[in-house]
């Protein structure tokens, strides 16, 4: 058996649909409130990073704004899926993350899933 601390995570970014680690120079620890334990460390991203970003999402734009609304949900129908699949363990990230309750978790994940329902039926009522 050990006692031994996990080794800290370092968070990488997502940019351009691929994940790449940061070159930030300063992170910030995540914190479990609870008992004060680091969950993983996420980069303060620098102007280049963020602006990288910022132009992966401008170059995706003008195809995404010419995608019917039909096929723009259905990221959305994956996303509610995924949230219902694996409700239990984001509630307990929640609650270690924001010291919630597990209970208080559970009812912010299943708000979420209804704010994805309400956006997947967007596109029906544009149609009138």
């Amino acid at each position: 058996m050990t006692v031994a601390a996990p080794p800290i995570t370092r968070l990488a970014n997502f940019i351009n649909g691929k994940w790449s680690d940061s070159h930030a120079a300063e992170w910030r620890d995540v914190v479990n409130p609870a008992t004060g334990e680091v969950l993983a460390s996420v980069p303060l991203a620098d102007a280049a990073e963020v602006n990288s970003a910022v132009e992966a999402a401008a170059t995706a734009f003008p195809e995404w704004r010419r995608t019917p609304p039909e096929d723009r949900i259905q990221p959305l129908f994956k996303l509610k899926m995924l949230l219902e699949e694996h409700n239990d363990d984001i509630a307990r990230i929640i609650t270690m993350e924001n010291g919630k309750t597990f209970t208080e978790a559970k009812a912010e994940m299943r708000r979420a899933i209804e704010n994805v329902k309400v956006a997947c039926g967007i596109p029906m009522l544009i149609q009138g």
